[in-house]
């Protein structure tokens, strides 16, 4: 146990030790602070601030009228004498459309809009059983109440860069963990140890799970502060549909973060798993960090149509995708016998269970490996 330890913290410095390790990681703090100072580029601090007056209200025929006198062409010229209604007019703006006159809805037909519009934009896209499934929590906390969320929505769109970051640790810094030993040629002396190939295999595994849990974790933790510092926390109360008004989710923005993050956690052990298991299988890292990276910016890209519903619902469950603000607007659902399950609720399964097989076969791997000429 001692000598599995102490080649545990060696794996562990050799990661730390890493040019490349030092390089990603002061791009990430870079990141991490380009991505909680964003906002305050786009709204003033004043801005921020006269929205919180409406924190607590329930958006309703009386903040909806106190609102429509004020507003300028239809919500498009913000100044000292209407700054507070920005983000309840632009959830009135999501719902009904930039061109249609805001001031020509009440409350309830706001409300019954999005339930319309909901359908109408989902139809195509997902089953009637799943329709039926997400209409029982589509009107869930209607009418919603209204929190200024700057600080939440920040962290939350954050996310993503920091999951690219973390991917990025993965693919260029783990991949090498285990091919190094046969491009070095030290792997005859760990075949020709008592017991070498179990321990040796477990002890880099977990030094390169830690690591990138770790960063994860820091990297999220120095968001956090940042955000809280520059914004605070006090919208974490507000519903997503603030943001994201065609949702069905009945999270709030502090339900979502730590559903975020959990997701986060559950990729960052995939990557570091595929990363060191498949480097191991394929005996080489360049392919991995290949692999890695180019499935990272296909997840981005807008390539494969909604009719192909299988291939188009895998990719949406790549975590890229699924760590974004915009997953709320995923509403395909699995189907396990007669239950329906989310995304948020498969996908770290999927992570995990993708992640034991990969540990499985990379260690079948490493267990037969043989030295042959060379």
């Amino acid at each position: 146990m001692k000598n599995t330890a102490t080649l545990y913290g060696f794996e562990i410095k050799k990661i730390f030790k890493n040019k490349l390790f030092l390089a990603i990681f002061i791009f990430s703090v870079l990141m991490t602070f380009v991505e909680g100072l964003a906002p305050g580029m786009n709204n003033t601090k004043e801005m921020m601030d006269a929205q919180k007056v409406w924190d607590g209200r329930v958006i309703d025929d009386d903040l909806l009228n106190e609102m429509y006198p004020k507003i300028i062409e239809n919500g498009t010229v913000w100044d000292e004498s209407n700054q507070e209604f920005f983000s309840v007019a632009r959830f009135v703006k999501n719902i009904v459309g930039g061109s249609a006159n805001f001031s020509e809805y009440s409350a309830k037909e706001l409300y019954e809009i999005r339930e319309t519009r909901f359908e109408e934009v989902f139809k195509e896209d997902i089953t009637e059983g799943e329709m039926q499934w997400w209409k029982e929590k589509l009107n869930e906390g209607i009418p919603y109440t209204y929190y200024s969320n700057n600080g939440p929505l920040t962290l939350s769109q954050g996310f993503s860069g920091l999951l690219l970051c973390v991917m990025l640790i993965a693919a260029l810094c783990l991949s090498t963990v285990f091919t190094v030993e046969h491009r070095q040629r030290t792997d005859q002396i760990v075949l020709s140890c008592r017991n070498g190939r179990k321990e040796t295999y477990f002890a880099k595994l977990f030094a390169g799970l830690s690591v990138v849990i770790g960063f994860c974790i820091f990297t999220a933790l120095i968001l956090s502060i940042l955000v809280a510092l520059l914004y605070g926390f006090g919208g974490l109360k507000a519903p997503v549909q603030l943001e994201v008004p065609l949702s069905a989710y009945t999270f709030t923005m502090g339900e979502f973060i730590i559903v975020q993050f959990g997701i986060m956690v559950a990729s960052s052990i995939l990557f570091a798993v595929f990363a060191m298991s498949v480097s191991e299988l394929l005996k080489n890292s360049m392919a991995v960090m290949g692999i890695m990276i180019g499935v990272f910016i296909f997840g981005q890209l807008e390539v494969i149509p909604e009719r192909y519903r299988v291939l188009n619902q895998m990719k949406s469950m790549l975590p890229s995708n699924q760590v974004s603000v915009w997953a709320l607007m995923e509403h395909r659902l699995i189907k396990i016998g007669s239950h329906y399950v989310s995304g948020y609720v498969s996908s770290p399964v999927i992570y995990i269970a993708i992640s034991l097989i990969l540990i499985v076969a990379g260690y079948i791997s490493y267990n037969r490996f043989q030295v042959t000429g060379r």
